[in-house]
C-alpha cells in the first residue's frame, strides 16, 4: 500500500474515483481502509489551515497596499495643485511690465487683466466641475458665484460618544460651506465619493479634541443639531484643517460685515434739501433711539453657542429674558426689535425640535439614564405649551424602561420566585414613574397615567399568564403566584393609584379556564379510580407515614383519627382518599383563588365532581363501598359545606341541594347579616 502525500493529489490529470478505486483494492481489511480515510481527512484539514492563513496574510497586505495607494494619491492630487499654483505665478510673472510705468495704463494692460480675471474664474470652474463629476449626487457647486475650495482631504469619523471608528470620509471645505463625502466602495467611472450633507459656514463651530487613548489628532465640528468627530493622519494635517476653517470662518464675518454696511448704507434716509418749502429747519424730526446692551446684541449667536453646547435650561432662560426685554416700553420703537424676536422665535422652534428629540426613545436612547434624565426636557417643554407632546413622549420613556426591567428578570428557579421578582420591578418600576409624572405635570394629565399604567399592567399580566397558567403547573402553585401579585398590587395602592379591578379583570379568564380544566380532569380520573379500587383499607406501611398522611389530612380540615386501624392502616379505600383529597383541595384553592363575581365556577366545579364522584357510588353495591359512600355523606359533605359558611358568609345552595337529593340532613342555616353578592356594583 502506497503512503499518502499531496504530490499524488496535486497531479494535473488526477481523478478522485480512479483513485478511491485503487485504494480500496490495495486495503486489506476495513481496518486499514478506515486508516487511510483517517490520513486523509487530517490532509484535508491541513490543506484547509494552509489555505486560511494564506488568505489572511493576503488580505492584510491587500489592505495595507490600499491603504499606500490612497496616500500616494492625496499626495499626487497635492502635487497637482502645486504645479497648477506655480504655473499661475509663472504666467503672472512674465506678463509683469520690466519698463516700472505703473501711471500709465494702456489698453493691453487693461485687457491682459481682463484675460487674467476670466482665466481664473474659468480655473475655479474647472475645479468645482471636476468635484462635480467625482461626488455621486453632489450639489450644484456653480450655484453660488464666489464659492471655493479652500481645503479638501481624506479624515477617519469618530463617534463621539464610544470613541470607535465609523467611516472614512473624504470632505471639502469651500468659502461658505462644509461638504462631507463618503467614498463609493466598488467605485466605477469618475464618481469616487458619495455626498452625505453640507453645513453652512455660519452654523459651523470647530473645536479642538486632545489626545485620549487611540483618538489622537482629532477635532470636532459642531454643526446643530449634529456633532461630528474625525480623526487626521497626523498633526501637521489636523493643524492645516484647523487654520483653514478659521479662514473660512473669517472671510464669512468679512463678507457678512460688508454686506450690513452696505444694507446700512442703502436704508440710510436721504436729507431734505434746506430750501423745500414743505418742511423747514426746525421741523425736521430727531427722534432719539436707545442703544440695544450688548448682550441683547449678541445674543442670537450667544443662543446659537448654548445649544450646542447642550445648556438647555440657560437656553430658555436667555430666550425668556431677550424677550422681556424687547417688549418692554425702552426698546419698544427699536428698529431692530422684531428682527430679534422673529430670530428668537427660529430658535426656540430649534430648541423644541431639539428637546422632542432628547425625549424620543427611537433616538440614541438608553434606560441606564433613567426618568430623571428627561426631567429637564420635559420641564422646558412645559414652559413651552407643549405639555401634551411632553406627556405623550415621557410615557413611552416610562414603558421603555418598565419594560427594560422586566426584561432583566431571569426565568430561574420555581415559578413563584420569578412572579414575586417580576411584581417587585414592574411595580418598583411603575412608582417611580408615578413619582416623576406628579413632580413634573399637571393635575389634569393624571388621567393619562392612569390609562397608560393600566395598559402597562395588562401587558405584564399577559406576559406572567403565559407562565403561570399551564398544564404543568399545579393549583397550589397557581393560587401562590396569583396572591402574590395581588400582595404587591394592595402595596401599590399606598401611591394613591388602585390596579387591583384591572388585576383581576386580567385573571379573571386564565383563572375560570384553569378551574374547569381541573374539574374535567378529576372527573375523567375518578372513572379510572373508582373502577380500580379494590374496596379494601388502605395501608400506609410504617407510622410515620401515618402520621404525615394525618398531618396532610388535618391541613385541609378533616380529622381521620379515628379511622387508622392498627397504627398502619386507614379504614378508606384508595379511590375515597384520593377524591378527598381532591375535592377539599379544590374548594380551598378555589375561594381564595376567585373574586366575589366568580363564585358561581367555584361553585359549578364543585357539584360537579361530587356528583360524579356519588353517583358511581350507587351503582357500587358491595359493603365496603357503601362504608366510603357513607362517609363522602355524613363526614366531608358537612365539612365542606360549614368550610364553605366560614370562608364566604353564605351557603353553598348547589352542595345543600345534591346533599339534600341523597338523604343528608343538614341543619337549617343561620340567618346572617352578610348580603350575598350577586353583582360586582358594590367591589
Amino acid at each position: 500500500m502506497s503512503d499518502i502525500n499531496m504530490e499524488k493529489f496535486a497531479v494535473p490529470d488526477f481523478v478522485p474515483e480512479r483513485y478511491v478505486k485503487e485504494l480500496a483494492r490495495s486495503c486489506v481489511g476495513g481496518e486499514e481502509l478506515q486508516q487511510q480515510k483517517v490520513k486523509i481527512e487530517g490532509l484535508a484539514e491541513e490543506t484547509a489551515n494552509a489555505l486560511k492563513k494564506n488568505v489572511y496574510e493576503n488580505y492584510m497586505q491587500f489592505i495595507e497596499t490600499a491603504t499606500e495607494i490612497s496616500h500616494l494619491e492625496a499626495e499626487m492630487y497635492k502635487l497637482s495643485h502645486l504645479l497648477s499654483d506655480q504655473r499661475t505665478v509663472l504666467t503672472t510673472l512674465s506678463q509683469a511690465s520690466i519698463l516700472g510705468n505703473d501711471n500709465a495704463l494702456s489698453r493691453e494692460s487693461l485687457d491682459n487683466h481682463d484675460l487674467e480675471a476670466e482665466r481664473v474664474e474659468e480655473e475655479r470652474r474647472n475645479k468645482l466641475n471636476l468635484i462635480t463629476e467625482k461626488v455621486e449626487g453632489c450639489m450644484n457647486l456653480l450655484d453660488v458665484p464666489d464659492r471655493n475650495l479652500l481645503h479638501e482631504g481624506d479624515l477617519l469619523e469618530i463617534d463621539a460618544e464610544e470613541n470607535t471608528a465609523l467611516q472614512r470620509m473624504h470632505v471639502y471645505l469651500f468659502n461658505d460651506c462644509l461638504m462631507l463625502t463618503s467614498w463609493i466602495s466598488n467605485r466605477r467611472g469618475p464618481m469616487r465619493y458619495k455626498f452625505q450633507i453640507s453645513y453652512p459656514i455660519s452654523t459651523l463651530a470647530v473645536v479642538n479634541v486632545r489626545d485620549l487613548g487611540t483618538v489622537k489628532q482629532a477635532f470636532k465640528v459642531l454643526a446643530f443639531p449634529d456633532t461630528r468627530v474625525f480623526q487626521c493622519n497626523s498633526l501637521a494635517i489636523k493643524k492645516d484643517w484647523l487654520d483653514k476653517f478659521e479662514t473660512a470662518k473669517k472671510m464669512h464675518i468679512e463678507k457678512e460685515t460688508l454686506k450690513q454696511k452696505k444694507k446700512d448704507s442703502m436704508d440710510k434716509p436721504k436729507p431734505e434739501m434746506i430750501e423745500s418749502p414743505s418742511l423747514s429747519v426746525e421741523e425736521i424730526p430727531s427722534p432719539q433711539i436707545t442703544p440695544l446692551p450688548d448682550w441683547l446684541v449678541d445674543v442670537i449667536e450667544e443662543l446659537d453657542v448654548l445649544i450646542v453646547e447642550r445648556h438647555f435650561q440657560k437656553t430658555y432662560d436667555l430666550m425668556t429674558s431677550a424677550q422681556k426685554t424687547l417688549n418692554t416700553e425702552e426698546f419698544k420703537n427699536h428698529p431692530q426689535r422684531a428682527d430679534i424676536l422673529k430670530k428668537i422665535d427660529q430658535k426656540q422652534k430649534a430648541l423644541t425640535e431639539i428637546l422632542l428629540k432628547e425625549l424620543d426613545v427611537t433616538h440614541n436612547w438608553s434606560p441606564r439614564g433613567g426618568l430623571r434624565s428627561s426631567r429637564h426636557p420635559v420641564q422646558i417643554l412645559n414652559k413651552f405649551n407643549m405639555t401634551s407632546q411632553a406627556c405623550e413622549l415621557f410615557l413611552d420613556i416610562c414603558s421603555h424602561t418598565v419594560k427594560a426591567h422586566v426584561k432583566g428578570v431571569q426565568l430561574e428557579g420555581s415559578i413563584l420566585s420569578y412572579v414575586k421578582q417580576v411584581g417587585d420591578v414592574f411595580f418598583c418600576s411603575l412608582s417611580d414613574a408615578l413619582i416623576e409624572f406628579i413632580t413634573l405635570f399637571p393635575k389634569n394629565k393624571v388621567s393619562s397615567f392612569i390609562v397608560w399604567a393600566s395598559m402597562q399592567l395588562r401587558i405584564l399580566m399577559s406576559q406572567i399568564i403565559k407562565q403561570v397558567f399551564t398544564p404543568q403547573c399545579a393549583l397550589d402553585s397557581v393560587l401562590n403566584c396569583v396572591q402574590s401579585l395581588r400582595q404587591q398590587c394592595e402595596l401599590f395602592c399606598e401611591f394613591g393609584l388602585d390596579l387591583r379591578f384591572q388585576m383581576n379583570s386580567c385573571l379573571r379568564t386564565p383563572i375560570i379556564k384553569a378551574l374547569k380544566e381541573y374539574k374535567e380532569k378529576i372527573v375523567d380520573s375518578m372513572k379510572t379510580k373508582v373502577s380500580e379500587d379494590k374496596w379494601t383499607p388502605v395501608n400506609m406501611h410504617t407510622k410515620v407515614g401515618t402520621n404525615k398522611f394525618l398531618l396532610q389530612m388535618t391541613d385541609l380540615g378533616l380529622n381521620l383519627t379515628k379511622y387508622v386501624i392498627n397504627e398502619t392502616w386507614v379504614d378508606l379505600s384508595s379511590s375515597t382518599i384520593w377524591f378527598v383529597q381532591s375535592i377539599m383541595t379544590l374548594q380551598t384553592i378555589g375561594l381564595k383563588i376567585v373574586t366575589k363575581d366568580m363564585m358561581d365556577i367555584v361553585d359549578d366545579c364543585i357539584y360537579a365532581i361530587y356528583n360524579a364522584r356519588l353517583t358511581l357510588s350507587v351503582s357500587n353495591d358491595t359493603s365496603y363501598s357503601q362504608k366510603n359512600y357513607k362517609f363522602l355523606l355524613d363526614v366531608v359533605m358537612p365539612l365542606m359545606l360549614r368550610n364553605y359558611k366560614e370562608e364566604v358568609g353564605y351557603e353553598n345552595e348547589k352542595l345543600m341541594a345534591l346533599a339534600k337529593k341523597h338523604g343528608v340532613n343538614i341543619a337549617p342555616p343561620k340567618k346572617s347579616n352578610i348580603t350575598k353578592y350577586t353583582s360586582n356594583e358594590y367591589l
